[in-house]
């Protein structure tokens, strides 16, 4: 495999004891992708929007082996704004969904 087909590990960038910390993930084992597909289907109406972001950060924070990713960590790391955003990115990208492509196909016409 070369350079230009191998994957981008995932990257995610935290604020811990006020320093930027970036924490990568060269490998998830594959029986991840069912787990973030659960968490990016696109019909949450009737589900509380907190429920869905706990769940997503717990989802994140069991991917990154690092111990110092946790769900505080998580939640105190990243930023507010465009944390949606991030959060959706990251969980699609171990989905190996393209998220810009997602949101095409779930906009109504």
């Amino acid at each position: 495999m070369d350079e230009k087909t191998m994957s981008t590990p995932l990257k995610m960038e935290l604020l811990i004891d006020g320093k930027k910390q970036t924490f990568t993930e060269s490998f998830i084992p594959a029986g991840r992708i069912l787990d973030a597909l659960d968490l990016i289907e696109t019909d949450n109406s009737d589900r509380k929007l907190r429920d869905v972001f706990e769940e997503r950060v717990a989802f994140l924070a069991k991917v990154f082996t690092n111990p110092l990713v946790t769900t505080e960590a998580i939640w105190s790391g990243l930023n507010a704004i465009g944390f949606e955003d991030h959060i959706f990115e990251l969980i699609c990208k171990v989905a190996n969904v393209n998220p810009k492509k997602l949101q095409m196909a779930t906009t109504p016409e």
